[in-house]
């Protein structure tokens, strides 16, 4: 996969768990809990899937200059 193709992939799926993080807890699974549980269980889901991709990304990040 190209340089341009995973800057794409990465933009569009950080994008979809942008738009995750305001929908998800509206939807009616979590909006009628009388309790916080699943909203706690959601945002520490989401917190740790986008700690494991930014970890991903900079594992992969390399200074290239020119050597």
């Amino acid at each position: 996969m190209s340089l341009k193709q995973q800057r794409i992939f990465w933009a569009l799926f950080f994008g979809v768990i942008i738009l995750a993080a305001f929908v998800v807890p509206f939807l009616p699974p979590l909006r009628d809990l009388t309790s916080v549980y699943g909203s706690f269980l959601f945002w520490n889901v989401f917190a740790l899937v986008v700690i494991i991709c930014l970890g991903i990304i900079t594992a992969r990040w390399r200074d290239d200059d020119g050597r």
